[in-house]
């Protein structure tokens, strides 16, 4: 028997003015599985079902 499909998507861009920060916009009824794992891997949560990710590890060019 074949397990049903998980109903959560992940899309992932670079921020429009940061080009080091990557951002995670969650979709779908069970959108809290991927939440829960990004928020584990140090994402943080900037609005519902919207995460970021930044390297700080040198200044940005401006």
């Amino acid at each position: 028997m074949t397990p049903p499909s998980l109903d959560a998507h992940v899309r992932l861009d670079t921020h429009p003015t940061h080009p080091s920060t990557v951002v995670a916009t969650l979709t779908g009824t069970q959108a809290h599985i991927p939440h829960v794992g990004l928020e584990a891997a140090d994402w943080h949560v900037v609005a519902k079902n919207t995460l970021v990710l930044a390297r700080i590890d040198h200044e940005e060019s401006q």
